[in-house]
């Protein structure tokens, strides 16, 4: 009996305490899905296009490709006769490849991107941002043309073509030479 009246003692005390209410509070709350901004756009570019010199991360047509691996800072991925291939993987698990196409020489005769986004939205908003840059570098896009397509000057063009299907979504990218004449 005498346990009996304690615990009852000890439950009317407890019910009678006021209770300290403390605030929770939250430090990393759980984050929104990502949605793309232009600031997030732009830091892509940036991470895409690199330094600003060159056609691309600081290589042009005619680099040695000695010189394109001493410059690439990301992974290598593939490396083969015709071109070698880095890759890359953004904060939001958005892929870029980047293929540096070589002739027999080892010298860079094209350049390649493929960018893999997670959404339309972003999709366009990068289309946007390179076609913007691009014009700024080159001037207009050229008339006429299926796809976006800016002349590199003395022999050379850029183009970006968008792809989309079921599985995936992102822009192919092609910095590519004319062929010179004979």
């Amino acid at each position: 009996m005498k346990i009996y009246l304690f615990i009852l003692s000890l439950f009317l005390i407890a019910c009678n305490n006021p209770k300290d209410t403390k605030k929770v509070e939250v430090v990393n709350p759980p984050s929104p899905p990502t949605i793309i901004t232009s600031s997030n756009v732009q830091k892509l570019l940036r991470a895409i296009m690199g330094t600003g010199e060159g056609l691309l991360r600081g290589v042009k047509f005619g680099d040695a490709i000695a010189d394109v691996k001493k410059k690439e800072t990301v992974e290598l991925f593939e490396e083969e006769d015709s071109h070698i291939g880095y890759s890359f993987d953004t904060e939001n698990l958005e892929t870029v490849d980047i293929l540096y196409e070589k002739d027999k020489q080892n010298h860079v005769i094209g350049i390649g991107l493929d960018i893999y986004m997670n959404t339309d939205s972003s999709n366009d908003s990068l289309k946007n941002e390179l076609s913007n840059q691009f014009t700024i570098r080159y001037g207009k896009p050229l008339p006429d043309t299926d796809l976006p397509t800016w002349k590199i000057k003395p022999n050379g063009q850029v183009t970006i073509k968008v792809v989309k299907n079921k599985l995936d979504r992102g822009l192919e990218v092609r910095f590519s030479q004319q062929p010179k004449a004979i």
